[in-house]
């Protein structure tokens, strides 16, 4: 990288580049899901899915956990986080890294600083979810090269009435 990424609370300025990234991370993911599920069935179930990611990751930075991620005065990618205090569990929420930037390390920067803010609140372990699919593969690579390990398997089954 020519030089470095800087983590930082999302401001209102930030908004739209960090909606553009959900849309282009989410639609390999749903190219994905309309191979295995078919255009009908996918079309059903997720046939608003970019305003609804865009809407959700815009609403997660808007809260008082909410980071983008700046390589050269550019959004690159966002990542949020909430907490489960009673268990000492904090839940890495929404994150992506702009397509055009994967590999350049920013993914691990981002899951390092929330996972330092969550210490700092007394946290003791971190969680994170993604898919079992192809289109999730980015993610995993990710989330294992940050150190997550331990997992336990999850499957979604669809049948027509």
């Amino acid at each position: 990288m020519s030089s470095e990424v800087q983590i930082v609370r999302a401001q209102p300025e930030h908004m739209e580049a960090a909606g553009k990234i959900a849309v282009r991370a989410w639609e390999a993911i749903h190219a994905v899901a309309k191979r295995d599920l078919g255009e009908e069935l996918h079309a059903a179930l997720f046939s608003d899915w970019a305003e609804l990611k865009r809407s959700a990751v815009l609403k997660m930075l808007e809260g008082d956990r909410g980071y983008v991620a700046i390589l050269d005065g550019k959004v690159v990618g966002f990542i949020g986080y909430r907490l489960s205090p009673e268990k000492k569990l904090g839940h890495i929420s929404l994150n992506a890294v702009d397509p055009d930037c994967r590999g350049m390390g920013i993914a691990p920067k981002m899951y390092e600083f929330v996972k330092e803010k969550m210490r700092e609140e007394g946290m003791l372990y971190v969680t994170v979810h993604t898919g079992l699919d192809d289109g999730h593969a980015p993610a995993r690579r990710a989330y294992e090269k940050a150190g997550f390990k331990r997992g336990r398997p999850s499957i979604d089954y669809y049948q027509e009435l």
